[in-house]
């Protein structure tokens, strides 16, 4: 029995060999090219648990159902190949580095200048590419400029370890993160992790392998159109992100001063979307592919640096390029200063924004505060939220959007709002009050108390007939100072007609602000407010709700 056990093994074994092996086979798809993707690895990354081996397997099959083409991956699943001691390494590796693409799986021993990966692999693919007829840089279909090197991270670096690759590369180090995220952890992230509990805002194996195998199809993509190819001339673009903006350069040895690559012609709004504290990078990652889907610009587009000078000057750079600044936070204040403990990463990419929304009209800012509501939110980043609440302004928006598309819809009416003078129209009306039917009673006792001192103009909807109210509505509330919107029993039609009236009437150019006001019974009604510029949500107790109109009236009136 034991026998057969260890044949049918040997069987196995020898079968998997010849599997790895027949994906050097198939010829790459361009005929200059031995193969179409080389990947590169330190060999004791395998070792463990065969984590390289899986890998190159689980992509061979995201390949086959995301492109079209079969792609040849060179997969050294030997030390060195079967390099002998006599062999010359240059020659014997030449042909096989003749690759379309080099996928790097850096780990926390691949960047030693001393070893077979980086010496014979890395750096040789590195001189290659960029004198071959493609050169190291292609225009993708998008507009945006890809790297035929795609490098994996497969550890957390050591910061000498980032720098030799940024110092080698010509720029910022941009990567898909295979890396699992865990507190005191350092280890490759594994398939078999999406089947276990995962800490929050932690990285899927599946999504991972499919970001690489679409990273890969706009190379592919790249070449088959016709002029894909980007001049030698221009460096540093990052791999399959949006383009730098002019202010951004990432030079490489020569020529020292590269010029900028021109944003794509279809390029929208530039949105400044700031680097986040970790526990929302991947969320940041996947609003930066809505906004890019959505026609926005999304700048910075490289991780956030290690160094705390170097990322002021970045935050800066890029805050003063963009049209809005978009800001998430979560749970976690985010890295601190050394030197000023009590600011962190975010909230000087927060103050920056403010600074210069101070001195710019135009500029917006977009708070989207998305918390873990299962864990407890830290101390420092209560207070402060709490102080971005109390000091918001027209101009900056806080939300708790439930989705990123839902966000970016937001972000995009309000940017696509024009922003004329505002209009000095006679006001006939101090305050317009709207409510529906289903709340008459409540609304009479509250604005009985109001038209004690303020002249109202009420408008009473019935169920399920908001169209036939909305021309009114639209029509009254610019002649009015303040318009009132009012629900308690009708929340399910309140949110989506304030929303609707906001845009009609001009949104963030509108001349009268709308007060959203909601009583805090029943409990569901807490969740719906409406976060935008030139309205003012909030929930009250039935006996405040008057009050906080009365208070929000009295401001207006002492501006007009």
């Amino acid at each position: 029995m034991d026998r057969w056990y260890i044949w049918f093994k040997q069987l196995l074994i020898f079968i998997s060999r010849f599997l790895i092996r027949s994906i050097h086979l198939i010829a790459s798809l361009l005929p200059d090219f031995e193969y179409d993707i080389f990947i590169s690895y330190r060999h004791n990354d395998n070792l463990f648990d065969g984590w390289v081996t899986e890998f190159v397997t689980r992509l061979q099959e995201e390949l086959a159902a995301t492109i079209k083409e079969r792609l040849s991956i060179y997969f050294d699943k030997n030390l060195r190949d079967g390099l002998s001691d006599t062999a010359l390494v240059a020659p014997s590796l030449e042909h096989r580095l003749r690759a379309f693409i080099l996928i790097p799986l850096i780990s926390q021993t691949y960047c030693d200048t001393e070893r077979f990966s980086w010496k014979h692999e890395f750096l040789p693919f590195h001189q290659q590419a960029s004198h071959d007829r493609l050169g190291l840089y292609l225009r993708l279909p998008s507009g945006n400029v890809g790297c035929r090197i795609l490098p994996l991270r497969i550890h957390n670096l050591d910061s000498s370890d980032v720098h030799l690759l940024e110092t080698t590369l010509g720029g910022h180090l941009r990567t898909i993160d295979f890396v699992y995220e865990d507190l005191g952890v350092n280890r490759p992230l594994r398939a078999k992790d999406d089947e276990l509990p995962r800490p929050t805002g932690g990285l899927l194996y599946r999504n991972q392998i499919n970001k690489v195998a679409n990273a890969i199809k706009e190379l592919v993509a790249a070449v088959k159109q016709p002029a894909p190819f980007v001049s030698p001339a221009v460096f540093g673009a990052p791999s399959i992100l949006p383009l730098p903006t002019p202010t951004t350069t990432f030079p490489v040895a020569v020529p020292a001063a590269a010029p900028s690559l021109p944003p794509p012609p279809s390029a929208g709004p530039v949105v400044f979307l700031a680097w986040t504290s970790k526990e929302l990078a991947a969320r940041r990652e996947e609003l930066a592919l809505v906004c890019t889907k959505a026609g926005l610009q999304v700048v910075p587009s490289t991780d956030c640096p290690l160094d705390e000078e170097e990322f002021r000057v970045r935050t800066q750079e890029a805050a003063a390029a963009a049209t809005c600044a978009v800001h998430l936070l979560g749970n976690e204040f985010g890295r601190r200063f050394e030197e000023e403990e009590d600011c962190s990463f975010p909230m000087f990419a927060y103050q920056e924004a403010r600074r210069l929304a101070a001195t710019r009209p135009a500029f917006r800012q977009f708070i989207w505060y998305c918390p873990d509501e299962a864990l407890a939110v830290k101390p420092a980043q209560k207070t402060f939220v709490n102080n971005i609440r109390n000091e918001l302004t027209e101009r900056c928006t806080f939300t708790s959007a439930l989705s990123a598309m839902q966000l970016v819809q937001d972000l995009r009416s309000t940017l696509s709002q024009a922003s004329p003078p505002p209009l000095h129209l006679d006001k006939e009306t101090d305050i317009f009050f709207v409510y529906n039917q289903l709340d008459s009673e409540e609304a009479n006792e509250i604005t009985d108390r109001l038209s004690e001192e303020i002249p109202l103009e009420l408008l009473i909807i019935e169920p399920n007939s908001e169209d036939l109210y909305k021309e009114i509505t639209v029509r009254t509330i610019p002649k009015s100072k303040l318009a009132v919107v009012y629900f308690k029993h009708s929340a399910d039609w309140a949110l989506p007609f304030v929303k609707q009236i906001w845009r009609l009437v001009g949104g963030a150019g509108s001349s009268t602000p709308i007060l959203f006001v909601g009583e805090d019974e029943p409990v569901h009604n807490r969740l719906r407010t409406f976060k935008a510029p030139r309205v003012i949500s909030c929930i009250q107790p039935h006996q405040g709700v008057s009050e906080e109109v009365r208070r929000i009236f009295q401001q207006v009136d002492a501006r007009s």
